[in-house]
């Protein structure tokens, strides 16, 4: 919560509360995080002016180190929050921030008092007599109380959309999406009104406005500030290049040559457009990629082949191109530097492999597709051409995709109910379990399935709890002094193993699943931490003085088994013969293997060849499948430590493949035992809750 200051907002049908720290709409809680209320406030506070992003970025994240991802993915969510009631006021000022446009009332919270709460709504009503005053000192702890159940409640009971979903619904062809680039709008092509046009809608279908007015106007895309849009236009009688504003305004041609130019594509610091082009060539059918200044100036050509080049898509750092190429003898999709130079197919093989790459935001994918099953389907890929992931199946076809500001989701273009309509789906497939504003962290799943443990600071120290698998049912396990982490649920789920500070130093503990029973295992003067339980139950993996040791699961016969003082974090393979551990032994944190004696160690994973910088790009926090087949763990992927991702990996460190992909610190995965999703713990919210993804 950004400040405790009491006072009231009104907005439409919304009433913000900065006490509390919640928005309702008509009496009822709106379901956004707690730092989509704080961003709100800062902007309804300013109603009127525009809010820099850096001011955003200072208020809304004070104590933390975020980028500009997180107030595109914050008001992204904002916005569809005000969307459902049909209110439009948050508008976003090209390079600069964001301005509130709404009509908004301050109330004296001294006239406000509670007329009834209940499980499903809370009404508010204005009174002016004095004398019912010290009713708000009582209604006020029944409120606390009451909003925290109804939040938890309506996040439960909320029906979530059914994804793909569906955004158009016209007779006509709706195709070409592209969203803004700060995720409030698509624009699309669309011939529902003759020829073909640019058309521009909320990124949840709604608001459809027309922007172009001459004949076959097609494929729009934005400008990286939003002020502007690049599409291809045969309204002087040939393919050719234009710019206009995004409102529509100032429609500018940049191109004019007597062959076709299509498909502008803006580099990411606006200052050029990528395109393709059959110019300069005696096949009609045989286009090759340019690149132009901004304005249409220094047209220079970077493919020269033969066959066809098109459906370029600049990386988001620039560096480096997507685009299809018909030179195997099939479609296939290829990267090259941005100046041409080492063009290397990635799709390579049988079948017809290329149609519309576009790289994600943070540029480690590539979605695109393909028609291999004879009919077109979504897939994604990694820059090097490994980790292949259908998107989409079924008899219908699917094609054009364009990311997400935030990455989290794919609008396409889907015949799958007759005619060409946008859609949109969820990309990683990621739920969140816990909403809380203080950090939850270290899940780990029951043998059955059903639960999840997690420590979480809540209620000051961290403590131990156990909430159903969807979230659900919290219950605290642990009341003790210090800090309670680490939780390590027992093969058959009665037991659970943690770590605790309640002595003074990090010791093992072990209590019944309920919480009864707490005793400790290690002794006070050695202690230890990270407690991993063995798959039959007889043997607990442990780290003490930075390295692993083995005991009884009594606490008994403890043994060390790395002699490196650089490793921690184990994790038991199903059939209880491995621990894979993390260890910095050389330099940087990789994965290690070693047997359960203790006599044979592997490395599993590798820095870059070449590689020197900073000791951040580590593998760390290793969790194995339950068929033993591969490797979850953390992996950082920048300069700085603060954007860790969740990879898997076969055992044998093969095939390595990232499935968290929003800006933002994922940690600590555990799988389900079923194998087929992961929690883990993110910030991606601001604090740490607890998510789960589905594992493809």
């Amino acid at each position: 919560m950004r400040t405790a200051v009491k006072r009231l907002y009104e907005f439409g049908p919304f009433r913000l509360d900065t006490y509390r720290g919640v928005l309702l709409r008509e009496g009822e809680i709106v379901d956004v995080t707690p730092k989509v209320v704080d961003l709100l406030q800062v902007l309804v506070e300013n109603n009127g002016q525009i809010v820099p992003r850096e001011e955003l970025l200072s208020e809304v994240w004070p104590d933390a180190v975020v980028d500009e991802a997180n107030i595109n993915r914050t008001v992204s969510m904002l916005r569809r929050a005000l969307a459902e009631a049909g209110i439009d006021c948050v508008e976003t000022i090209p390079k600069r921030g964001y301005r509130f446009t709404g009509e908004v009332r301050e109330i004296d919270p001294g006239t406000v008092t509670v007329d009834r709460v209940t499980r499903a709504e809370v009404t508010i009503k204005e009174e002016s007599e004095s004398r019912w005053l010290w009713i708000l000192g009582v209604v006020a702890l029944v409120v606390a109380l009451a909003v925290g159940a109804i939040y938890q409640f309506s996040r439960r009971t909320a029906t979530a959309p059914t994804y793909p979903l569906r955004l158009t619904n016209n007779p006509a062809s709706d195709d070409l999406p592209s969203w803004s680039p700060d995720g409030s709008r698509i624009a699309f092509t669309s011939n529902r009104e003759g020829k073909s046009a640019i058309y521009v809608m909320h990124r949840d279908g709604s608001g459809v406005k027309r922007l172009t007015q001459s004949a076959d106007d097609s494929g729009a895309k934005w400008s990286p500030d939003g002020s502007r849009m690049a599409f291809t236009s045969r309204r002087d009688g040939n393919d050719e290049i234009y710019v206009m504003n995004a409102d529509g305004t100032q429609q500018k041609r940049l191109t004019t040559n007597a062959a076709r130019d299509v498909q502008p594509v803006w580099s990411p610091d606006g200052s050029r457009i990528l395109f393709a082009s059959n110019r300069n060539n005696s096949n009609a059918y045989n286009f090759d990629l340019y690149v132009m200044n901004a304005d249409g100036s220094s047209p220079a050509r970077l493919t020269d082949d033969v066959e066809f080049d098109a459906d370029p898509s600049w990386s988001p750092d620039g560096k480096r191109i997507a685009f299809v190429s018909g030179r195997s003898g099939e479609f296939d999709i290829f990267v090259m530097n941005a100046d041409g130079t080492d063009q290397r197919n990635l799709t390579p093989g049988d079948g017809i492999d290329g149609f519309s790459p576009v790289w994600s935001p943070d540029g480690s994918r590539i979605a695109f597709c393909s028609l291999r099953d004879g009919k077109k389907h979504l897939f994604m890929i990694d820059p090097n051409g490994s980790n292949q992931i259908r998107m989409t199946s079924g008899a219908a076809n699917d094609f054009w995709p364009a990311w997400s500001p935030d990455g989290e989701q794919l609008v396409f273009e889907s015949d799958r109910d007759g005619n060409s309509e946008i859609y949109v789906i969820n990309v990683d497939e990621v739920t969140r379990l816990t909403d809380d504003v203080a950090d939850d962290v270290d899940p780990a799943w029951s043998p059955s399935g059903s639960a999840i443990a997690f420590a979480s600071r809540r209620n000051g120290d961290f403590e131990i709890y156990v909430m159903n698998a969807d979230g659900s049912s919290l219950r605290r396990l642990t009341q003790a002094h210090g800090d309670d982490i680490d939780p390590a649920w027992s093969h058959d789920g009665r037991r659970i193993a943690f770590t605790s500070s309640r002595d003074g130093r990090k010791q093992i503990y072990v209590m019944n699943a309920d919480g009864s029973g707490a005793h400790r295992l290690t002794n006070v003067s050695e202690g230890g931490s990270l407690p991993s339980w063995s798959p039959d139950g007889r043997t607990i993996a442990f780290t003490r003085n930075a390295d692993l040791y083995v005991m009884q699961s009594d606490g008994t016969g403890s043994h060390q088994l790395t002699h490196t003082s650089e490793s921690s974090g184990a994790s038991w393979s199903p059939d209880g013969k491995q621990i894979v551990f993390r260890s910095n032994r050389d330099a940087h944190f990789q994965l290690f293997v070693i047997d359960a004696a203790g006599k044979e160690t592997r490395k599993l994973t590798q820095d870059p060849p070449g590689y020197i910088g900073p000791p951040w790009h580590d593998s760390s926090e290793p969790s194995w499948s339950p068929d033993g087949k591969k490797i979850a763990f953390r992996k950082v992927v920048d300069d700085l430590g603060n954007n860790m991702k969740i990879f898997i990996m076969d055992a044998d460190s093969t095939h390595p493949r990232r499935i968290t992909h929003n800006p933002a610190v994922d940690r600590n995965p555990t799988w389900s035992p079923d194998g087929r999703r992961i929690a883990f713990q993110s910030n991606r919210s601001g604090n740490f809750d607890i998510y789960v993804v589905n594992v493809r």
